[in-house]
């Protein structure tokens, strides 16, 4: 998630400082001050403070004179859209005035001062995201990953897990742990991602990416009850939705219901028993890196036991982008394929792909598991408050239950 969009959905400028002071003076040993302001009421500048600048756009705050090549780990995401490409003309442009040395400056909008000063900060890029703060050191080739102030430390502890049970995983390595599990160091990578690339190379690297997956759900597989998995999953929605207090009464209704539905559904099935597996949680292709030579599957912060199938779903519906997800559930769910999709859904383990009833039963089980990430996603005091969040999301699934229950 680009800065941009973090601005709207929280006071992501106080939580920059507060994450940024905690993680240098845990770093250095030094009490360090940081601040935030709009670059268009600055005044002067001060010897005593070090001075960055935010391009909420292409996501990256830096310094003046920063080194073109600290911009290498986002580039490979902006840079290309094979999908569209005239787009990419425009995105090249913007790219190179925003990261120039002539323009760069004055096409951020945010400046952020830090004192003491980081040293070769020239090397450095800081990168905003969902629930982590990023620190790309170009020299040392590392990553400092920090914790956003007023996150759940459960998104650090899943990156850690995966790392130490499953270390077959290409995932970049930790090298140093901060204090308290609030951040960590670990080995730069940099890549593109298979839909940012021509069309056999992103297969090549997705279908790598699958292999590793695929491994991943096999070790971890064992067979639980659907009726006791799902009283699970509806139990975190409930507590959810009792701690999430500035939704309004008819979104909370209707997810109700919509649960309620799906549970009844599932009723109607003989099915008894599901596959869980440890999963990725988030696996889409913005999530896979290739270089050409080596693959890496990043961004565990959402992994955790869920039914087989979910990382699955996940990469065939883009599930995080609402709008038109009902469209995509529907032709999912009416086996509509195009022959990477199909290969990759025939060879899923722990699914018979044509058993119309158990593929049914898994997607019914996933849209509550989605629901369930979209309450978890949102239960977060920090975040400014909108009663109809969810709205635009319940909308599809209605359309899903008409269409299809």
């Amino acid at each position: 998630m680009k800065i941009s969009e973090l601005i709207k959905r929280e006071p992501f400028e106080r939580i920059f400082r507060e994450t940024m002071v905690l993680f240098l003076n845990d770093l250095t040993g030094v009490t360090h001050k940081v601040s935030w302001r709009d670059k268009k009421y600055l005044q002067s500048l001060s010897d005593s403070k070090q001075y960055w600048y935010c391009n909420p756009l292409i996501n990256s705050i830096f310094v003046k004179r920063v080194k073109p090549d600290v911009f290498n780990s986002i580039n490979g995401e902006y840079q290309h859209n094979p999908l569209r490409p005239w787009r990419s003309i425009f995105q090249r442009l913007y790219l190179l005035l925003s990261q120039s040395e002539l323009t760069s400056v004055y096409m951020s909008k945010y400046m952020v001062t830090i004192s003491p000063s980081i040293k070769n900060a020239e090397n450095k890029l800081i990168i905003g995201g969902n629930t982590k703060i990023r620190i790309i050191d170009i020299d040392r080739k590392i990553v400092y990953v920090i914790l956003k102030s007023g996150f759940d430390k459960k998104y650090m502890e899943r990156e850690v897990y995966v790392r130490a049970n499953l270390p077959y995983l290409p995932i970049p390595k930790i090298n140093e742990y901060g204090n308290h599990s609030l951040w960590h160091q670990e080995s730069y990578v940099v890549g593109r991602s298979p839909n940012r690339m021509d069309q056999d190379a992103g297969r090549s690297a997705l279908f790598k990416a699958v292999k590793y997956i695929h491994r991943m759900l096999n070790e971890t597989k064992r067979e639980e009850s659907v009726s006791q998995y799902v009283a699970a999953i509806k139990g975190k929605i409930d507590s959810g939705l009792h701690s999430v207090s500035y939704i309004n009464v008819k979104i909370k209704n209707d997810i109700q219901a919509i649960v309620s539905a799906l549970i009844k559904h599932l009723k109607e099935y003989p099915h008894n028993l599901i596959n869980t597996a440890h999963c990725h949680g988030d696996f889409h292709q913005g999530n896979i890196l290739s270089d050409g030579n080596n693959d890496w599957i990043v961004d565990w912060e959402y992994s955790e036991r869920k039914q087989i199938g979910y990382d699955l779903f996940m990469s065939l519906l883009e599930s995080r982008m609402v709008n038109g997800f009902s469209s995509r559930f529907l032709k999912l769910m009416n086996n509509q394929f195009d022959d990477n999709q199909k290969e990759l859904a025939n060879n899923w383990p722990g699914i018979n792909w044509d058993d119309s009833m158990a593929r049914k039963v898994y997607l019914t089980v996933f849209l509550l598991e989605d629901v369930c990430f979209h309450i978890d996603e949102i239960n977060n005091n920090i975040f400014y408050k909108d009663p109809d969040i969810l709205a635009s999301y319940l909308n599809e699934l209605k359309k899903i239950i008409y269409n299809s229950f």
